[in-house]
């Protein structure tokens, strides 16, 4: 019985020292709104696509101002950035040349703003083995009640053979659905195709979805389809692309998709694309 009693009387003081630490919580999270204002990159991740013809590509790194104060505020911020050596693997003057290092954000323009990245291509002979990393941090910020964001954003330079892609594709895919119908492939401004559909009209004609068409853009490297996911419903895991391959040839693009959404759908397919 004492066991039991003791034993209660230890839930209580817990259960208090819990609500303790609750009511604390509380008391901070009334000072989140006067914290500073930080300097972020748009896109903490992206991939450069450069052709290797010797001519310069102009890659772009978008920054913005974010924070619990920016209503009302009104003062310019200029920043820096600099290499992160330790996570850059792209050698200056071999791959890139930074073109600024620092930019002043305002309030006309939303506190947003880029820098270009000049990638050099010539004397590249792709594939490279290993594709070259340009990692970039914040080094300073000014402004009242402005700091630098702890984040970086990370380049990869993925080197191109020569491809043209574009025209008017027959589709097909091995499920067998979604026969005789035709997309278009066009070139983007940073290299990589835009298929109208990437996942050989699965979404549209192998599923209940007629309409829905799962356009994507794809990297094709020296006659090798990068996977990817960035497909227009492939944050749900539908058309996933694990590889492929470019038959310039003969005009023929094989796209190897998965779905792993819902168990409802096939697993994995083949879409097959033919010029015309």
């Amino acid at each position: 019985m004492k066991n039991i009693i003791k034993s209660i009387s230890l839930l209580l003081v817990v259960g208090l020292s819990v609500t303790s630490c609750i009511l604390d919580d509380d008391n901070l999270a009334d000072t989140f709104s006067d914290g500073p204002n930080f300097t972020s990159f748009s896109n903490l991740n992206q991939t450069v696509s450069a052709v290797a013809t010797g001519n310069i590509v102009t890659a772009i790194v978008n920054m913005e101002l974010q924070g619990p104060n920016m209503v009302g505020f009104t003062e310019d911020v200029m920043l820096s950035v600099a290499v992160d050596a330790a996570n850059t693997t792209a050698i200056e003057g071999v791959h890139y040349t930074l073109n600024a290092t620092s930019i002043t954000l305002t309030a006309d323009n939303n506190y947003i703003g880029s820098i270009p990245i000049s990638i050099i291509t010539a004397g590249i002979v792709p594939p490279l083995d290993e594709a070259p990393i340009l990692t970039l941090e914040f080094s300073s910020a000014n402004g009242t009640n402005v700091i630098t964001s702890s984040k970086s954003t990370e380049l990869t330079i993925i080197y191109q053979c020569f491809a043209d892609m574009a025209g008017t594709y027959l589709v097909t895919n091995s499920l067998g659905c979604g026969i005789n119908k035709t997309t278009t492939i066009t070139k983007n401004a940073d290299g990589s195709w835009r298929f109208g559909t990437a996942d050989g009209f699965f979404l549209d004609s192998c599923t209940t979805n007629a309409g829905f068409l799962n356009g994507g853009d794809i990297v094709e490297l020296c006659g090798d389809i990068l996977p990817t996911g960035n497909l227009a419903y492939g944050s749900l895991g539908i058309g996933t692309i694990t590889g492929g391959t470019w038959d310039a040839e003969n005009g023929i693009v094989t796209l190897n998709n998965i779905n792993t959404w819902t168990a409802n759908f096939p697993a994995d397919w083949v879409s097959t694309y033919t010029r015309q």
